[in-house]
């Protein structure tokens, strides 16, 4: 069976030496986050998720959940594993306090993100919309349903899920058939199906809280073809009364199948037929338009998506530790002339130069992302609550391009650490009992859902990086542009600063013949878009290298930094640089070369 270790003392390394969160006491929330704070939640949670969870993440797996009659079962454990989880309180750690939360800023939730991942994602995705839709629902809901459904949601007495994807409609939500009617007393009649609703039945709560997406036809009956008439609703798996908030008979739901999946076996993938289920619009008040209506879908899909890029670090962490104990148990061969141990056959694995590789790109990458992404999310409470508007716009545009980005370059990245990793184990890593096949078959499917990683890349360059005149792509650039100039005299840093300069100079320039000639060809712009999207991660993940490099070389305040620990991140990070960051000249050559081949070849010959 796989062990695990939850990464503490790099979670307090990255709030307190590097993102120096206590400092920023202008931003709500942060200036509680001590040191005593932080270590005693991550330590705490840390051994819950060693402790509870990780042991039931294999055998979840081989049970998998059961579908009979119409009911779903979850595997052994699951009901109390999330008794204990609820009552903790660890679904709700960043919810406002006001909603039943601890109100702890969403830095503080990363990490959470990442255990879940690591020790029981099949577990996690019953619950992962309860605190996301506790959150919309009190910002957008009717008052009964702020005051009677969101406090079930918060105690976890509920859960909850995101109803969008139809058998004919993924990602393209204009081609939805589910539809709305408005009844006389002011509820509405949802009819449709819904597949891979993650949660959409189960026995760990008394009730589901369904966030569905419908079209609502016009006063003749008519639906247009475009997003105008899709809007949200809530459906309950049990009808809820508006006046007391009780829930009552079965509402006509009806989970008809789940999916046998690739991983992720303990989670129920759920088909779900709504048959004129009594439903209540969501949406903000006095809000027109489409950007209006889907306001409660987009405010669940960032979480969501933000959620699955942390997914990847988790399974990048706990396949690099797994395999990294095994490579210095397991010996073979040789590594060079110079004999690691005379007395045994052969030296331990871990010598050879590719296990080497393996191993240190999977920890660079892990490490490098998860600081990357704790400081989105500290970028997160920046952008709603600093109260300098500049810092808030540079805040939100540089979340705004890395939103798709860490989405799909950390699951990307994730699954490919995954597979390195299991890779070092050679035979023993394609046995269940060694437990590294699991995370590859789980990993996979982060590069899949909330947004398959093309949509992404598509969305990045048509939607996020040239938007509003290029504000969001000027913002990022200029932040890392700032920290190469603050540290062009350091002899000791330019292993870290020369390769980010010379990354951010050549994708700028890519940038501008993109905006330029490729802006005259859509077809263009899409075939280089995936490549853009790449480029991007590693720039920023690099960029965080950079910053990590100066901290541990200067050293005088930190205080998660031994000797031991500053050699390691100084490696990591030149592995980083010396490994990855060469490869954005043949991504942005890619990019610049118009793609022709992809473009001009007719359907039927690929």
């Amino acid at each position: 069976m796989p062990t695990y270790r939850a990464p503490v003392k790099d979670w307090l390394f990255i709030l307190h030496d590097f993102l120096r969160v206590e400092e920023r006491k202008q931003v709500p929330g942060f200036a509680e986050l001590t040191p005593d704070l932080t270590s005693a939640v991550l330590e705490a949670a840390a051994q819950f998720h060693e402790e509870v969870l990780h042991p039931l993440n294999q055998p979840g797996d081989s049970q998998g959940a059961q579908f009979h009659d119409g009911q779903v079962r979850t595997p052994n454990g699951f009901k109390a594993a999330w008794d204990a989880y609820r009552e903790a309180g660890w679904h709700r750690l960043s919810l406002a306090e006001a909603l039943g939360g601890a109100g702890l800023p969403p830095v503080m939730s990363v990490p959470l993100s990442e255990m879940r991942a690591s020790t029981g994602q099949s577990f996690s995705m019953y619950s992962s919309f309860c605190a996301p839709a506790a959150s919309m629902l009190a910002a957008l809901a009717p008052e009964w349903i702020k005051r009677h459904v969101v406090p079930r949601l918060s105690d976890g007495d509920w859960t909850a899920t995101m109803c969008m994807t139809e058998p004919q409609a993924g990602t393209d939500l204009r081609q939805i058939s589910t539809r709305a009617t408005c009844q006389p007393d002011g509820t509405w009649r949802i009819t449709g199906r819904k597949i891979f609703i993650s949660g959409g039945d189960h026995d760990m709560a008394d009730n589901i809280v369904h966030i569905v997406l419908a079209k609502v036809p016009d006063a003749e009956g008519r639906v247009p073809a475009d997003l105008s008439s899709v809007h949200v609703f809530m459906v309950s798996k049990r009808i809820i009364d508006p006046h007391t908030g009780d829930p009552g008979e079965l509402n006509n739901v009806f989970a008809r199948s789940i999916e046998h999946k690739m991983g992720i076996e303990g989670s129920a993938t759920c088909a779900l037929d709504f048959e004129s289920a009594v439903a209540w619009r969501i949406g903000e008040t006095g809000g027109r338009g489409t950007a209006a209506n889907m306001a409660p879908m987009f405010h669940l899909m960032n979480y969501a998506r933000v959620g699955t890029a942390v997914s990847g670090v988790g399974y990048a962490e706990i396949a690099r530790q797994n395999a990294a104990d095994y490579a210095r148990e397991r010996r073979s061969g040789r590594a060079g002339p110079k004999l690691r141990d005379p007395l045994k056959v052969a030296d331990p694995i871990i010598a050879h130069a590719d296990v080497r590789r393996l191993l240190l790109e999977a920890r660079s990458f892990a490490e490098g992302a998860r600081a990357g992404a704790m400081r989105a999310a500290m970028w997160q409470s920046i952008a709603q609550s600093a109260p300098d508007a500049e810092e808030r716009q540079a805040a939100a545009d540089m979340l705004d391009i890395l939103t798709p980005v860490m989405k799909a370059f950390f699951t990307d990245r994730g699954f490919d650490a995954a597979v390195a990793c299991q890779q070092v184990l050679g035979g023993h890593g394609y046995i269940k009992d060694y437990g590294i096949e699991q995370f590859v078959r789980n990993a996979r499917v982060g590069q899949l859902y909330e947004g398959a990683n093309g949509i992404q890349a598509t969305d990045l360059v048509h939607r996020k990086l040239f938007s509003h005149e290029g504000r969001p792509w000027k913002h990022f650039a200029r932040a890392i542009s700032d920290f190469i100039e603050r540290h062009s005299d350091d002899v000791q840093l330019k292993p870290y600063t020369v390769p980010l300069d010379d990354g951010l100079q050549r994708l700028s320039k890519s940038f501008a013949w993109l905006n330029t000639d490729g802006s005259a060809n859509y077809g263009r712009v899409d075939a280089a878009s995936y490549d853009v999207l790449t480029a991007m991660g590693i720039l920023y993940v690099g960029w965080t290298w950079g910053e990590i490099a100066a901290i541990v070389l200067d050293g005088t305040r930190c205080r998660y930094v031994d000797e031991t620990t500053r050699a390691t991140k100084l490696a990591l990070a030149k592995a980083w640089m010396q490994r990855q960051m060469p490869l954005l000249e043949a991504m942005c050559r890619r990019i610049e070369c118009g793609n022709d081949s992809l473009l001009s070849m007719p359907d039927d010959w690929i």
